[in-house]
């Protein structure tokens, strides 16, 4: 139901910031010594509308501490009891 997210790198090198172009899945990112990298890894967007979802899954989520009361009202419309 909901967009994927692209993938992400960021070098930080000598207190700047640098957002290397076009990522794929095999890219040769020259790094340096004391170099810093944060990477965001990507995340599939889902199926459907979130607000069908089952709401016993949804639920069963909330218990495993993948989503809050307050992320499941707004996701999926309610928050499990």
């Amino acid at each position: 139901g909901r967009d994927g997210a692209p993938n992400n790198v960021t070098v930080f090198r000598g207190g700047e910031a640098h957002v290397p172009p076009h990522l794929s899945k095999e890219q040769d990112i020259a790094l340096k010594a004391g170099d810093r990298v944060r990477v965001g890894t990507p995340g599939g967007g889902g199926y459907g509308d979130p607000r069908e979802r089952d709401p016993k899954q949804v639920a069963e989520d909330v218990r495993l501490g993948y989503y809050t009361p307050e992320q499941a009202r707004e996701m999926f419309g309610f928050a499990p009891a």
